[in-house]
């Protein structure tokens, strides 16, 4: 038939078969749409060659130009189509275009192919087998909606939508020609319902009903490919749309005019959410990321990559402080909203694993206080958003869902299923975590029991393998058989604090302490719920390595949070610092501290571990598809390493009993020389203080640092105060300085100005710290910096300024940082000479991930780079930046810079503040 149509159409020489024009939109778009655009569309032609469009199709493809204006026989679509040229399109045995067709395509081609007037017609059906719907079958629920104020509840099937009134009990079904709808939404005042929908691989269309009358307001026709989100904004003026084709049209939702088109995701847009003051809108995407778009400019602020799978859904806070976006890695992940005028990085807060499949919807309760998660395998669970965390699972569905919406009073769930019915599940209450059981944690009671009772345990009645000892011993024994435990019992109360230490007097033992229950069961110490994992990369640690843990996924890890892993937690303290460096873990300096009284553990590479939270007494764990770890009283290493081997764990009576302490050796090793020394004693908080040595010559205009140490003892955790004695008149020095709770170490500045009197006599001058502990002072004098002179003039004067004008010389001034911020100053530099009395023009550098001096914990400095911070060759400043992390204390405290010139030369030290970023904005003072 083919062959004959075209000897046919060749034989007219040119003239038209038939006696009327071909019209392009009426007549071959169809053809092209029928048998080509499958193949040669814009997002995927074949060859090159784009059907889809007229334009396209004039363009051509590799092998040159489909087709040529007025001559049928030269143009290759026409033959291919045809048959007369290989290869033959369309390809595979499949249907071509008819006679008739191809009379259709000849004439439109002779008569000099003309293109359409207006727009290419909507592809409105698919070139597809009919396969007919079983008459008893329940066809999907595809999307739900509910409007505001509860009156209404909109549910979606192919073809169909069922529009119900919650009040009054009236249902209406309208069928439509909308194919499978995708999204439904009701706007503020639920007078309209948005739906989204259209044809793959044809076109995308929101359609806008009138709730009043089911009458179509608006059609929304823009998008190349079919919808999965249409939204209203707030005041209803505007309207978003995105699915397929990666783009996203915000329309004029009154005239239907396009007034935003915004272009950047890499795939498939599944949602959209539009801030409450409608400013803003954030969207969902199959490239893993969710982009942040300003409505009124259409420009992009800023793009959220820490996703690691298709992000499903976004949201904002009711407050708008909140960005969420809910992922098929299973997690729901959290920024702070900063970008809300011009790009900025907004920090992410919290990343949480909520189930052990993806994340597909989320909504939020009417009164914003929980967030209600759909997952894919039909697991729907209530989150707290003071805390993200997870405080209720409901009854799984069994069935695959596919949205879901939450009443108007917060107290129920009615979620979609791919079986054609909407459930209802009830929602728990949502508690705060102040009010619930975990937050009535056990106060400690401190005792003194006067001196320790000594013994040795061949002295002690032993009953049932059990010594029983008085409360405060200290027992002398051994362990010389094989399997060997000594176990001593004792009594407490509820919440006295002891702690137990065990220590090697003889032989190789290495000593581990357990503590049992009146059952003479191990007793539970606490219990840690994993709220994230993740897994050692680049290389493994060992059982005392304190920095470069790299673990997968750090950007969503914050600063101390428990680390759990093969038994051991330990907690982060400092941030990866660069592209080759990890996490430190406390104290960040030396040996790596443990906590709960776990035992250091090597760690392999690719050993799971997860960020734990503790769990309070009588607390529910979060149903969040993560472990719970338990934690018993047990240890074979001091936590704190610094009885090195020895073991030593603190204990807190749970409640009044007696309780059993044994040892033996870790290994089960025994030997005849295997002695031990076991105290049970009173915990007594309490510290040691020490300083590091200073260079004792101070240059003119420059400071030297001293470093200040401290040792915390059973369990005081509070902050330490460190003053400095008299200085000469007109010397200068950062003190007081305070280690902070929880931290180890500060760091000290002896300052001299130029220009002043000095002594030339050398001096000393002492260090004394001290803390409230118990209601008491505790002082410790920390030592003696010795022999303190004036030096020569130094090579450098480093000095830090703020970054838009000048502040005198060795004057103090406040940069004032925002919680998880980051700020500018700059570092000013006046050059001397060197040792051999030139100008030194060099290279001036500040060091590396510890650049910033006496910072508070969580402060340091930012973007330093591969080569640290540095004022290169022949420069006199540059740009410093400092942030504060979210978990940075409140307050004032001194900083400063040292130059590596000179032996460390430190730059007079500055106020930096850090404060509530909910409260003020950024400034320098």
């Amino acid at each position: 038939m083919k062959t004959f149509c075209l000897t046919l159409l060749l034989a007219v020489v040119g003239f038209p078969t038939n006696s009327f024009a071909v019209d392009f939109v009426k007549d071959v778009a169809p053809i092209l749409q029928k048998y080509c655009v499958g193949c040669h569309a814009e997002d995927d032609a074949q060859g090159g060659l784009a059907m889809d469009t007229y334009a396209g199709l004039m363009s051509g493809g590799e092998s040159g130009l489909a087709l040529t204006s007025g001559v049928a026989s030269s143009s290759r679509m026409f033959l291919m189509a045809s048959g007369k040229l290989e290869p033959v399109m369309p390809p595979d045995d499949m249907e071509g275009p008819s006679g008739d067709e191809l009379v259709i395509l000849a004439d439109w081609i002779e008569e000099g192919a003309e293109g359409p007037e207006g727009e290419m017609p909507i592809r409105r059906e698919l070139k597809t087998p009919k396969v007919p719907t079983a008459g008893d079958v329940a066809l999907p629920v595809t999307a739900i909606a509910r409007s505001d104020d509860g009156t209404w509840q909109a549910t979606a099937i192919f073809g169909a939508i069922t529009l119900n009134n919650l009040v009054s009990g009236e249902s209406l079904e309208v069928t439509n020609k909308l194919g499978k709808v995708n999204s439904l939404t009701f706007n503020q005042d639920g007078t309209q319902l948005l739906a989204a929908s259209g044809l793959t691989g044809g076109y995308g269309q929101a359609t806008l009903f009138k709730v009043a009358d089911w009458t179509v307001a608006q059609e929304f026709v823009g998008h190349q490919d079919v919808l999965y989100a249409a939204q209203f904004s707030p005041d209803g003026k505007r309207i978003a749309t995105a699915g397929y084709d990666r783009k996203i049209l915000i329309w004029d939702s009154a005239t239907g005019d396009i007034v935003q088109e915004l272009h950047g995701h890499n795939g498939a847009i599944f949602d959209l959410a539009f801030s409450p003051d409608g400013k803003l809108l954030i969207s969902a995407c199959a490239d893993e990321t969710a982009k942040v778009w300003h409505v009124e400019t259409g420009k992009r602020l800023d793009t959220l990559s820490q996703p690691e799978a298709e992000v499903n859904c976004v949201s904002f806070s009711k407050d708008g402080r909140w960005m969420l976006a809910g992922s098929a890695d299973n997690r729901l992940r959290v920024w702070r909203l900063i970008s809300k005028d011009e790009p900025a990085i907004n920090p992410i807060v919290q990343t949480r694993f909520v189930d052990e499949s993806p994340i597909t919807r989320m909504t939020l309760t009417p009164d914003g206080r929980g967030l209600v998660i759909l997952s894919e395998a039909g697991n729907v669970k209530l989150l707290r958003t003071d805390d993200w965390s997870v405080v209720g699972a409901m009854e799984p569905l069994g069935e695959k869902p596919s949205d879901l919406v939450v009443s108007a009073d917060g107290s129920t769930a009615r979620i979609a299923l791919m079986n054609g019915r909407v459930v209802e599940r009830p929602l728990p209450a949502i508690g705060t975590r102040d009010t619930g059981p975990g937050s009535r944690l056990l106060a400690p009671v401190y005792l003194d029991v006067g001196p320790l009772a000594t013994s040795d345990e061949s002295e002690l009645v032993v009953t049932n393998g059990v010594a029983d000892v008085s409360r405060g011993v200290e027992v002398n024994g051994k362990l010389t058989s094989k399997g060997e435990q000594d176990c001593f019992r004792f009594s407490a109360r509820r919440g006295e604090a002891w702690v137990i230490e065990a220590d090697a007097t003889s032989g190789d033992l290495d000593p581990k302490v357990v503590i049992l229950d009146e059952g003479c069961e191990p007793l539970l110490r606490t219990r840690l719920q994993a709220v994230r994992d993740t897994y050692f990369t680049f290389r493994g640690k060992n059982s005392g390595q304190v920095n470069d843990f790299r673990l997968f996924g750090w950007q969503e890890i914050g600063l101390n949070q428990f680390l759990y892993s093969n038994g051991e937690v330990t907690k982060t303290w400092q941030h990866p610092r660069g592209p080759d460096s990890g996490f430190d873990v406390y104290p960040g300096a030396g040996n790596r501290h443990t906590y709960f009284g776990t035992t250091h553990t090597t760690h392999a590479l690719g050993e799971p571990a997860y960020v734990v939270r503790e769990l309070g007494p009588g607390e529910e764990p979060e149903p969040n598809g993560l472990p719970v770890f338990e934690v018993f009283y047990e240890n074979d290493d001091d936590p704190t390493r610094t009885a090195g081997e020895s073991s030593r764990l603190d204990f807190m009576a749970p409640r009044d009993g007696r309780y059993t302490v044994c040892i033996r050796d870790t290994r089960g090793h025994f030997s005849g020389d295997f002695q031990y020394r076991l105290r049970i004693r009173p915990a007594a908080p309490s510290y040691s203080a020490s300083i590091g040595k200073m260079n004792a010559s101070v240059l003119p205009g420059t400071g030297r640092k001293i470093d200040l140490k401290i040792e915390r003892k059973d369990g005081f955790r509070g902050p330490v105060s460190f003053q400095i004695g008299d200085l000469p008149p007109g010397w200068h020095s950062n003190f007081p300085v305070v280690i902070e709770s929880d931290q180890h170490v500060a760091e000290g500045l002896v300052f001299v100005p130029e220009g002043i009197d000095h002594t030339t006599e050398p001096f000393d001058v002492e260090v004394v710290a001290n803390a409230e502990i118990l209601n008491r002072r505790v002082e410790r004098n920390a030592g003696t910096i010795k022999g303190i002179t004036v030096g020569t003039s130094p090579s450098v004067i480093p000095m830090i300024q703020p970054i838009d004008r000048d502040v005198p010389e060795n004057e103090d001034w406040t940069l004032v940082i925002p919680r998880g911020a980051t700020v500018s100053a700059r570092i000013v530099l006046r050059r001397g000479k060197n040792a051999k009395g030139e100008v030194n023009n060099g290279e001036i550098r500040f060091g590396g991930a510890g650049s910033g001096h006496n910072a508070a914990h969580g402060v340091y400095v930012d973007n330093i780079g591969l080569s640290g911070l540095l004022v290169l060759p022949g420069e006199d400043e540059r740009e410093l930046f400092i942030t504060a992390d979210p978990v940075a204390a409140l307050g004032k405290r001194s900083f400063f810079l040292i130059s590596a010139n000179d032996g460390g030369v430190a730059s007079f030290p500055i106020t930096v503040d850090v404060q509530d970023a909910t409260s003020l904005s950024v400034s320098a003072d």
